[in-house]
């Protein structure tokens, strides 16, 4: 008898959710590459009820427990959106809401594909939501829920000065919870670089800069965001930073 691996399993029970994924308000929208379908009660629409009702249970039965098999369709989320294929992404993270809505890396996926798409602000409510449903923290969260603060602060021209300013003492307390829970990780100090640079604070990005470095290269992390935070400040973003201002000399 064929044996099924996990992988072909999970591909024959991802079609069982997405299967209903055009809004019948709005034809050509597909409401699942939107956070958590676009808000819509799934329950009042009977088709979509009665095919996530057979989603879950199939997947609970096949992987033990909606936690768990939660868990595994954030991990297809991610393996998505590493891929850059953002939409699929999308799909997966809320087919893994729907299999547990309390799941923290639900909302850090969420906010993950938002930041990609440019929706700063968008992303900065789901890390919020992320960091309140008590995350594992060795995975770079804080520090990509920092960063994601300040992008949100600097890019968005609505906001008001003091709401500018209340962002930015938020991305420092993040940048100080992150040093807290991951002493001496490497990518706090990259990821800080970038906000800083963000910011117009470049002698502080260079601070940063001389920081990560002195932490050599046994400090990575397991991170939500892309390669502008990654664990080595890469020479595209040093070239952005000298720019700016020259690399000093003696940090």
């Amino acid at each position: 008898m064929k044996r099924f691996t996990y992988p072909h399993i999970l591909g024959c029970l991802l079609l069982l959710s997405g299967c209903l994924a055009i809004s019948p308000v709005n034809q050509g929208t597909r409401i699942d590459e939107a956070p958590m379908y676009e808000g819509i009660d799934r329950s009042k629409v009977q088709e979509l009820k009665a095919a996530d009702e057979r989603f879950i249970s199939d997947a609970t039965t096949q992987f033990g427990s909606r936690e768990r098999a939660s868990a595994l369709w954030v991990n297809q989320g991610y393996k998505y959106y590493k891929q850059d294929q953002l939409g699929m992404a999308m799909r997966r993270f809320n087919q893994a809401w729907l299999l547990n809505p309390e799941n923290p890396e639900v909302y850090a996926g969420f906010g993950a594909v938002l930041h990609d798409q440019g929706k700063n602000c968008a992303a900065m409510e789901m890390m919020k939501k992320a960091l309140t449903l008590h995350p594992p923290t060795l995975q770079g969260i804080y520090s990509d829920a920092a960063r994601i603060t300040t992008l949100c602060a600097v890019s968005d021209t609505t906001l008001s000065p003091e709401v500018k300013a209340e962002l930015i003492a938020r991305s420092e307390t993040l940048y100080k919870k992150a040093e807290e829970v991951e002493p001496d990780k490497r990518y706090i100090y990259t990821s800080r670089a970038t906000a800083y640079y963000w910011r117009g604070q470049y002698s502080e990005a260079w601070r940063m800069v001389a920081t990560a470095r002195a932490l050599g290269t046994g400090s990575g992390a397991i991170a939500s965001l892309p390669s502008s935070a990654a664990n080595e400040p890469n020479e595209h973003f040093l070239n952005m930073l000298r720019k700016k201002m020259p690399e000093p000399v003696h940090q």
